[in-house]
């Protein structure tokens, strides 16, 4: 791959860093590995879960035998697994480690994890809301066991502008926008609007000139290895073994910590958790399918925070940040498509060179690499005039009135014939009282004639 154009000049204020991002099981570790032992690199896990001491089943940890001596930072270095590990505190020794790699050792650093979250607040600077503090235990318990209504009324309260924005009953965003006013000083929608404010090119702040690998699988058949991986962790590793670990620590801790927060949020604990106390073998399957599916939707949820929250500050950063698509579908081509694509661009990338556009993704990928059309409504804009929750009368859902978000919804609810025939009805219905009415009001007045005649 030849043609870079060079821009040496223009990077020389920055220091190199490569990336590795993408889907739980794509092969993340085993590309990182290669990237180092080629371009004397050494690896800095970026996997929230992974920075725990212990429980290498479970979190995947890459085998030992399978790092080929390479150095690994970051990786199973918290001993306490009831501390609460922090973004900031990730981003604090990422610097650290990205110092001593580089002016110390005079190698390469390669940052290589699944957490999107972390790495995106490594990378970019001003794109990610890094809270102030963790969650107390009365705030998790309350988001992990509060009504959905209770919820939407507490960031009714706490952030009444940004509690129009999302359908009271997804408890989803409602916990996410009360997790910030928790968790920092500032009310959510004021965060939301600095986010949603025009950029150009390079207001997207970085540490570093990145270059990011992403690695890609075509959905089915990356389900089809994490089910066989999950089948592996069960029957190979020891991740019954792990879950007794963790159930044992847990049962002790008073109050119990969430189960969305901290290490006890790592796919498995919670759907083989039945299974440690009963031993019944009907727990045990569905503990497997259980953690199965989980995995799947972890895996999408992965890449849709890699195409909503990295994409655009990538662009906006211009030459300080570029995303490259590899094809990690078919292992047989893994040499060619991957790992031989991934070390000529890192060395083109390391060389100054600014890598073009065809490079950046297979032509059938390159659509991944696309920004969202933020002019269409919803798509980022910051509206809160828009933002107003339309009740309906006649139509319930669950005993309480449907609800539409903004005016468009409320115009296509009132065009459905589920409620023009409720209209409809009711119209029938007040009619025919009002005939009914008549009527009686017209025997009363015969009735009376009768007998006063």
């Amino acid at each position: 791959m030849g043609g870079f154009s060079s821009t040496l000049a223009q990077q020389a204020r920055k220091s190199n860093l490569i990336s590795v991002i993408g889907t739980t099981g794509v092969g993340k570790s085993k590309l990182s590995v290669s990237l180092a032992l080629k371009l004397n690199g050494e690896i800095i896990n970026g996997d929230s879960m992974q920075m725990y001491k212990g429980l290498d089943t479970m979190t995947n940890k890459h085998p030992l035998e399978e790092r080929f001596g390479v150095e690994h930072h970051l990786l199973g270095h918290i001993d306490d697994l009831t501390a609460q590990y922090t973004v900031k505190q990730f981003e604090t020794e990422a610097e650290a480690v990205v110092d001593k790699i580089e002016r110390e050792r005079r190698k390469l650093p390669i940052l290589v994890g699944g957490t999107h979250y972390y790495i995106q607040s490594f990378l970019f600077t001003n794109k990610t809301v890094a809270p102030e503090r963790e969650l107390t235990s009365q705030e998790a318990e309350f988001l992990e066991t509060a009504e959905t209504k209770e919820i939407f009324e507490k960031l009714k309260e706490l952030d009444p502008v940004v509690s129009q924005k999302f359908h009271p009953r997804d408890r989803r965003k409602l916990a996410t926008a009360l997790k910030v006013c928790f968790t920092t000083s500032r009310r959510a929608s004021d965060i939301y609007k600095e986010q949603s404010a025009p950029t150009t090119v390079n207001q997207s702040l970085t540490r570093y000139r990145n270059l990011v690998f992403w690695l890609w699988c075509e959905p089915d058949t990356l389900d089809t290895r994490l089910d066989a991986r999950v089948d592996t962790m069960l029957e190979r590793g020891n991740l019954l073994g792990e879950v007794k670990q963790m159930s044992d620590l847990y049962r002790t801790l008073d109050p119990p910590p969430s189960m969305e927060t901290g290490v006890w949020q790592v796919i498995g604990f919670k759907e083989f958790l039945p299974f440690v106390s009963s031993q019944a073998e009907d727990d045990k399957v569905n503990g497997l399918e259980d953690m199965k599916r989980v995995t799947r939707k972890y895996a999408d949820k992965q890449v849709r925070w890699i195409r909503k929250r990295m994409l655009a500050p990538a662009a906006e950063a211009g030459d300080d940040a570029t995303i490259v698509v590899l094809d990690a579908t078919d292992l047989s081509k893994w040499k060619e498509n991957v790992e031989d694509k991934a070390v000529e661009i890192s060395r083109a990338f390391l060389n100054g060179e600014s890598i073009p556009q065809s490079a950046r993704a297979p032509a059938h990928l390159s659509h991944l690499l696309q920004l969202e059309d933020t002019t269409q409504p919803g798509k980022g804009k910051w509206e809160p005039e828009k933002w107003k929750h339309y009740e309906c009368d006649l139509c319930v859902v669950d005993g309480e009135k449907f609800v539409c978000l903004g005016e468009e919804q409320w115009k296509t609810h009132l065009r459905q014939k589920r409620h023009v025939k409720r209209v409809k009805r009711i119209k029938e219905q007040e009619a025919f009282e009002r005939w009914k009415a008549k009527k009686a009001a017209e025997a009363q007045t015969t009735e009376e004639y009768k007998q006063d005649p």
